[in-house]
């Protein structure tokens, strides 16, 4: 109460009711002195004042968030950290009866407090009553008789919201009547604060960490340190707070991705994927040409990719430099990107893409398990696109040396070159060893490929000669052998690699959609 009492609602009268307000059909709804409530305000409940907020925040990715709950990232923290099932405790805990142990509290406290649960009410059998059984019309009204039969009440007549999925604000939370998303994820009840919405901090509840550093990131950047020092300078409580006319003095995440500025009239988006032309979230990276529903495309044959793009990344990367060009030049944002694209193009074809084929060939020649995280191969790729790869490529995009390069792509590298590679010809050696030669050749023969191209020569020719005795694995040795390798070309000593795949991806020509395998539904 206290908090909603300094809030903008309370100044211009409206109360608990006014958000909370349920209709009687509703399946979550109840008696409170007199007035009928429901506990969870979802975005359905908001877009009855904010309708154009709503509607783009619910095309958004954010509203899309909750589809974590098929991704290989939920799959670690259902199965690998925890179980899908209750198991019994190994011993007595002192102080506390502990009869069976919640496999699912590792993706109930972590993945789904930043993605979003799907919202379940208790049955009078046990059962988790969702969305799916409930079966909401358009208008949030459930149609399964048979489920609201057996939703489970308190003393009080209220509808018992499962533990497991509430207390929740995911930014993606599947809700009882259907709609996607929590607005409370960053307009934290009750105060509503535009100040607190629009300043890093908030972003960082879920945008930080080994896998998405961008707070971290952002802190790196002259940004950062500019929003730092300036930060009492900003007019961060002005109602409508727009770049280059209300504060000049930096940018913050909303500044960038979401807040208005005076070269689009003040427009303000709840669709931060409106500004963003890569997304960086799958093991290739892919231009954010988007369709009719907002999902990133990934047909590769141009003709066909025109057809379904309704959104370019074209349109969003110069939407996104509208904002930059408050405070830059022209020609210093096209240099910025052109160092961008450049960097996520290095990434993508020199260990993304080779990575992905290798992965896949020892998958289709049945050469590791298709269970994910079961072999240390696996674990050793996951580290390398879904860490320390969106690292790199994060760091690129937001102007942090330090995340791009020795917490990026000198991670990447490493990891490459003396665990993915060492491992993989393992694997392939003993297959060929089990009998499984024709499928270990295939597998040592797609790693020789990569490594005979231009871009890996210093390794394997280094490799090579410092196995003879002709040089060392040091930065002297490596250029060196290449230098050695080169003369040996030239000799006509060595043959052309026709079999490597020389394709580049560029924002021009888009990533080959067969890596990005791992990626789930947008």
């Amino acid at each position: 109460i206290d908090h909603w009492k300094g809030s903008t609602h309370a100044l211009k009268g409206v109360g608990c009711v006014e958000c909370h307000q349920a209709a009687h059909e509703d399946v979550d709804a109840f008696d409170h002195y007199g007035a009928t409530i429901a506990t969870i305000v979802t975005p359905k409940d908001c877009g009855r004042c904010h309708k154009t907020e709503t509607a783009e925040f619910l095309a958004s990715h954010h509203a899309k968030a909750g589809n974590i709950l098929a991704s290989l990232d939920n799959f670690l923290a259902e199965t690998v950290e925890g179980s899908r099932v209750p198991f019994n405790p190994h011993s007595k805990t002192p102080g506390m009866d502990v009869d069976m142990v919640n496999g699912m509290a590792s993706v109930n406290v972590g993945c789904k407090q930043c993605h979003g649960s799907k919202v379940a009410l208790e049955g009078t059998d046990g059962s988790l009553i969702t969305v799916d059984q409930l079966k909401p019309d358009k208008d949030g009204i459930p149609t399964s008789l048979e489920a609201l039969a057996l939703v489970k009440k308190d003393s009080n007549g209220r509808p018992v919201l499962h533990d497991s999925s509430w207390p929740n604000t995911g930014i993606g939370r599947l809700n009882l009547d259907g709609s996607r998303g929590s607005c409370s994820a960053c307009h934290s009840r009750h105060d509503f604060s535009p100040r607190r919405a629009r300043q890093p901090e908030n972003c960082g509840k879920c945008h930080l960490g080994p896998d998405h550093p961008q707070k971290e990131i952002y802190e790196e950047s002259k940004h950062g340190v500019a929003f730092r020092d300036l930060k009492e300078h900003m007019n961060l409580d002005a109602h409508d707070w727009v770049l280059g006319q209300d504060y000049t003095q930096a940018p913050t995440c909303a500044t960038c991705h979401m807040s208005g500025h005076s070269r689009n009239g003040g427009r303000v988006t709840h669709d931060p994927g409106e500004r963003i032309s890569w997304t960086n979230r799958p093991p290739v990276s892919i231009v954010m040409d988007t369709d009719i529903n907002g999902v990133v495309i990934k047909e590769t044959d141009p003709v066909e990719r025109q057809k379904l793009t309704v959104s370019s990344w074209q349109d969003k990367r110069q939407t996104m430099k509208d904002v930059c060009l408050h405070c830059h030049t022209q020609n210093y944002v096209n240099a910025f990107y052109k160092q961008y694209d450049d960097f996520i193009v290095n990434y993508n074809e020199k260990f993304a893409k080779p990575g992905t084929k290798i992965m896949t060939a020892l998958k289709e020649n049945e050469l590791i398990t298709k269970t994910e995280f079961d072999e240390e191969i696996e674990w050793t790729w996951f580290y390398l696109w879904h860490h320390e790869g969106r690292r790199a490529r994060h760091g690129a995009s937001m102007m942090a040396p330090d995340y791009a390069h020795w917490h990026g792509m000198y991670e990447v590298a490493e990891r490459f070159y003396q665990e993915l590679i060492p491992q993989a010809r393992e694997i392939a050696h003993h297959a060929e060893e089990d009998g499984k030669a024709d499928q270990a050749k295939a597998v040592l023969t797609l790693i020789d490929d990569i490594l005979a191209r231009p871009e890996h020569e210093w390794f394997e020719s280094a490799k090579k000669l410092a196995d003879a005795g002709q040089a060392s694995l040091t930065p002297e040795g490596a250029a060196s052998a290449v230098q050695v390798n080169a003369a040996a070309k030239a000799d006509g000593d060595a043959k052309p690699d026709d079999s490597a795949d020389n394709t580049t991806t560029t924002p021009d020509k888009p990533a080959d959609s067969s890596a990005d395998k791992e990626e789930k539904p947008e």
